[in-house]
């Protein structure tokens, strides 16, 4: 069983500001002076430099300052921060240094440097500063004539195009990702060339500026090359997820590593699907947004918690912390419409800011630190700022001088603002990003500025992932359209001549609301999320023997449904979700999801216990659990033909539907190809389907109804084969068929769905069986056997022998090794088992295959030994199977974890009943025998190889 979460919160109540808003005026001041205190350390101590080192009040400066590695790929010798920070000088008002830092620009910067710089980093931070530097100049020269009289010839945007001309042989690939460094004055060398890894935000975050520079200077190259590198990045999704992994190869597109959320690696890239179409009015990259939001609130969401999973099998968590990149996701919500999940998760945030001061660069789903560095980033206060303007709620007011105070009580020193190396303890480190003068203090600026205090409108404009402005009117199609606007501010949305006088850009989200409704919904969203995570944290104080309130110890001792008990055909079970606010669905490809939603709940407390059941199931995943999520049926089906020559092999492995027989005992029949295959109205055959297994095709009408019609024909059996031509059982996340709304008491027969190359390979079967029939050559019938265990082919010619691996000798279940065997102490039988001793055979896998096919090559195993061994629960089964999984992992080389000794796998090992088979029972598998010996202790069971 897991541990709760173990979350230790300071909850803090909200402290209203002293005079309310009237004090905005006076706290925009503020970060006008905090802004300008490191725009001034910079100019006087470190430009032309790259950036600020402000505590040693000095520049840093590529090839001269000791290397950091990495990190100073974003340097270029290029006055970074200054380009990076020109249009937040226009935000807060500073003309006069602008007009002096554009002219620093025009006349010092040049780009032909001997540097290897970050394609990524140089894109977003200079190539955007430039545009929108060039863009602000203009403006400011249009409404004030007297500044910038020399600035004539769009020299910012030339700068620019010279820069986009020397990133462009980066996008030189098989594929069009570009590479993801490259040296600015020669290229692309052959040692840059070798490095073919690249990340997909590096790759998916070019689109913007490189769009805005086509459409600025006519020249369509650039967009064409970031448009190609989003397609081939949608092109490399995972089908049926619509998950995108986190680095891949520049050339082919192979995933380098698959892990899957909204942070560092990945961030960007779903940023620039949704605001690709914000700015170019391009609804592709719209809908392939939606399709990666709606992929990651279903399998990376949990609650008001984010858990990284593997993008082909989005059951399985990959990492016990969250980093503090994915805090830009509730701003994009807020440009989403989501506008309670973004206030949930910012509150979440806020939750891990009151109680560091800062957003520690990693933490924990109990909200304690992973990572303890906090280099100034904006992304909090970047969703502060969404939230603000969405819902005009003085609570994010007090967010953003919550975030105010700590910087000047903590990270300010005389030369600018200091990243902090470590929260715990405040140590400084010796950085000032670009990004602080760029974005933090931008963000800090705009939610207390009125609109009258800005030269422009920001809702004309979409942001850039480093907060540089690019108007909307680039992505106009057609003269005299109406223009196009975003639409942030809730009364304007609420204004019917606001909306005939502009094309919105976002969902109308709220339309109907006022700022004074969607206060009172924010204000009931963060008070569900606190209450949550003070449950959590309850729970884990009592858990771990700390003292906990009387109501709390109450709340906590009350019934509710664990996951790990968690049975999806159980309809008490079910009526317990329901009651916590959770409801059961079906994807398009038939997976049983689970959502959350606290308004839905029985009580404030079964929401509670809702947050507690939906983390418990992340939480399972990540630690491995056999039945990491509810997506998965509790047991897979085998499906065998036993007429020769096939005598029960292959072995064909489905998944049973949540509706009809459960398969208690096994379904055995005759084969019948449906007529139609889709089987969705009156079959032709119907004769031939009498008492007979029928096989019909997915897809036109619900399973369920497929099942009804074969069963009204008199059909002992369904078995649906999938539609997707792609598809097998290995590599795949099995899944269970849905029924409809109403009573499935009609429905009787055992339906078990197939994967296509399963499924093919019986139709062949039979296909191949009617036609020696015609041709009088063999006998009409293929007999199928349907189970919950697999029909040993040794049983089909000798008698079935069942043995107690706790007291019996080993089972021999290959002529030269034994797949499992459970040895006990013969001196001291109530010892218990000594060890449990696994036999593989693996064929051409190796520690260097893919994971994918040392997944599927290990749960063959997994299933041949399930299929012969009997335990007294399925909780016993799930234990004693995660074993073998760790034990086959170990075969193959890989780091895994030793398998902690729970009372469930105790008892597995002592009453596990395990049935005698045939040593080509695993059918096809080849190479030679590795033998993996796991031991019995009190709290581990270590594995090693033997020999």
């Amino acid at each position: 069983m897991m541990t709760l979460l173990r979350v230790s919160l300071i909850l803090l109540g909200v402290v209203a500001l002293s005079t309310g808003e009237a004090d905005k005026a006076a706290l925009k001041e503020q970060v006008l002076e905090m802004f300008m205190h490191g725009y001034n350390s910079y100019m006087k101590y470190a430009w032309p430099a790259d950036e600020l080192m402000p505590l040693t009040c000095a520049g840093r400066v590529r090839g001269v300052t000791p290397s950091r590695g990495d990190v100073d790929d974003s340097l270029g010798n290029f006055s970074l921060t200054l380009i990076d920070t020109l249009d937040t000088l226009i935000v807060v008002g500073a003309y006069d240094e602008f007009e002096d830092a554009v002219k620093k620009v025009v006349e010092n910067v040049r780009f032909d440097s001997d540097l290897i710089v970050s394609v990524f980093e140089t894109n977003i931070r200079v190539l955007g500063g430039l545009i929108s530097g060039h863009l602000m100049s203009e403006l400011l020269r249009g409404q004030q004539p007297q500044r910038l009289k020399w600035y004539t010839d769009r020299q910012l945007l030339k700068m620019a195009v010279d820069l986009g001309d020397r990133l462009l042989p980066a996008f030189n690939t098989s594929s069009g990702l570009p590479y993801s460094r490259i040296n600015l004055r020669n290229g692309m060398s052959d040692h840059l060339k070798r490095q073919k890894d690249t990340c997909t935000a590096c790759g998916g975050t070019m689109l913007l500026e490189m769009a805005a520079l086509s459409r600025l200077t006519g020249n369509p190259v650039y967009e064409e090359k970031a448009r190609k590198a989003m397609d081939f990045l949608w092109s490399q999704r995972h089908r049926s997820s619509d998950l995108m992994g986190t680095v891949l190869d520049v050339h082919n597109g192979a995933w380098v590593r698959r892990d899957s959320g909204i942070g560092a690696g990945i961030d960007s890239y779903y940023e620039y699907c949704l605001k690709a179409y914000i700015l170019l009015g391009d609804h592709a990259y719209l809908e392939r947004f939606n399709r990666h939001y709606d992929a990651v609130m279903r399998y990376v969401n949990k609650g008001p918690l984010f858990f990284d999973v593997q993008m082909h099998r989005p059951t399985i968590a990959t990492r016990s912390f969250m980093d503090s990149l994915l805090a830009f996701w509730p701003g994009l919500q807020v440009l989403k419409g989501d506008i309670s999940e973004a206030v949930q998760m910012h509150e979440m945030l806020f939750q891990v800011v009151q109680k560091h001061k800062f957003l520690p660069e990693a933490f924990t789903h109990d909200l304690q630190v992973h990572w303890a560095e906090h280099p100034l980033r904006p992304e909090f206060i970047e969703s502060t700022y969404f939230l603000y303007r969405a819902t005009r709620d003085p609570h994010y007011l007090e967010v953003a001088k919550t975030v105010m105070d700590s910087l000047n009580d903590h990270v300010r020193v005389k030369c600018g603002w200091a990243g902090v190396k470590d929260i715990r303890v405040m140590t400084h480190e010796d950085r000032m990003d670009s990004f602080v003068l760029s974005e933090t203090f931008k963000y800090l600026y705009l939610i207390f500025a009125e609109s009258d205090d800005l030269i422009f409108d920001p809702d004309n404009y979409v942001l850039t992932t480093e907060a540089h402005f690019l108007p909307l009117h680039l992505g106009d199609s057609k003269e005299n359209a109406l223009p196009r606007r975003l639409m942030l501010d809730p009364d304007e949305r609420l204004s019917d001549a606001a909306l005939r006088s502009v094309r919105p850009v976002l969902p109308l989200y709220g339309a109907q609301k006022s700022k004074e409704r969607l206060g009172e919904e924010a204000r009931a969203v963060r008070e569900r999320t606190q209450n949550v995570l003070e449950e959590l944290n309850a729970l884990q104080r009592h858990s771990s023997g700390q003292q906990v309130s009387p109501q709390q110890v109450c709340s906590q001792n009350a019934e509710r449904l664990r996951a790990i008990d968690f049975n999806p055909s159980n309809p008490a079970q079910l009526q317990q979700l329901q009651e916590m606010g959770i409801t059961l669905s079906y994807g398009e490809d038939s997976r049983l999801l689970l959502t959350h939603q606290g308004t839905a709940a029985k009580s404030q407390e079964h929401a509670q216990w809702g947050i507690i059941f939906m983390t418990e199931i992340a939480e399972m995943a990540r630690a491995g659990s056999a039945e990491p999520s509810p997506a998965a049926p509790a047991d897979p089906i085998y499906v065998q033909l036993l007429t020769p020559p096939h005598l029960g092999l292959p072995v064909l492995t489905g998944s049973l539907a949540l509706y009809g027989s459960k398969l208690h005992t096994r379904a055995n029949g005759r084969i019948t190809i449906a007529q139609p295959l889709r089987a969705c109205g009156t079959l032709e055959n119907r004769n031939e389907v009498k008492d007979s297994i029928v096989i019909v095709e997915r897809s036109d009408c619900m399973f369920i109804e497929k099942t009804r019609i074969a069963q009204a024909a008199g059909a002992v059996g369904v078995i649906v084969i999938d539609s997707n031509p792609d598809s097998a059982w290995a590599g795949s996340a099995s899944f269970s068929m849905s029924g409809d709304t109403k009573s499935d008491d009609d429905v009787h027969v055992p339906t078990v769905f197939l994967f296509r190359k399963e499924g093919e390979w019986l139709m062949k079967v039979r296909e191949k069986k009617r036609e020696a029939v015609d041709q009088k050559e063999a006998s009409p019938d293929s007999f199928l056997f349907i189970a919950d265990h697999w029909f040993s082919t040794w049983l089909l010619h000798q008698r079935e022998r069942r043995i107690s691996g706790a007291k019996e000798a080993p089972i021999c279940l290959h002529t030269d090794g034994l797949v499992a065997r459970i040895v006990i102490d013969e001196e001291n039988e109530g010892a218990g088992p000594l060890y449990v001793q696994f036999a593989f055979r693996f064929g051409p896998v190796s520690t260097e295959s893919e994971p994918i096919e040392h997944q599927g090559i290990v749960e063959r195993h997994v299933n041949h030994i399930g299929s012969i061994a009997e335990f007294e629960s399925n909780e016993e089964r799930h234990a004693f199977m995660n074993l073998v999984r760790s034990a086959g992992y170990h075969s193959l080389g890989l780091s895994v974890k030793d398998e902690p000794m729970t009372p469930r796998l105790a008892n597995a090992l002592r009453t596990a009943i395990i049935e005698e088979t045939m040593p080509d029972s695993i059918s096809g598998l080849t190479g030679d025998l590795t033998r993996v010996r796991c031991y019995v202790t009190d709290k581990m069971i270590p594995c090693e190889i033997v020999p």
